[in-house]
């Protein structure tokens, strides 16, 4: 008996997924998906993205005014390096809010759904 004989194949195993997703779906009266099993929708997902960005923005910007502020009372320089630090918290914190919007935040080799642009490297080699 060979290992094959066995285990269901991805087509069975994708069409078994698909009937289950459909049969969820008319049990709970909502669409868990697009419908091709893609990506699910979710009605939260902007809120979601829109809460990361203030996040990212007001935690970068805060982040500066405190080391700012502390480096004013430390060494007497006020309101110096609390105005500098001010800048650079917000420089980094519409750095971190580009990154999330391009998509540099996700793992090494992770791709939206759809995103068929060529990889530099295609694995040919050189020649």
């Amino acid at each position: 008996m060979t290992e094959g004989d066995n285990k269901p194949s991805s087509d069975d195993f994708d069409a078994r997924l698909r009937a289950a997703r459909n049969a969820y779906e008319a049990r709970s009266g909502r669409s868990s998906g697009t419908g091709d099993g893609t990506q699910p929708k979710s009605g939260m997902q902007g809120l979601g993205f829109a809460l990361r960005v203030g996040t990212e923005l007001v935690a970068a910007t805060g982040i500066g005014v405190a080391i700012g502020y502390g480096l004013d009372r430390w060494l007497g320089t006020s309101p110096w390096l609390l105005i500098f630090f001010l800048f650079l918290g917000g420089a980094a914190g519409v750095t971190n809010v580009y990154r999330l919007a391009s998509g540099m935040d996700q793992g090494v080799g992770w791709r939206r759904p759809g995103d068929n642009t060529p990889d530099k490297d295609d694995g040919r080699g050189k020649g």
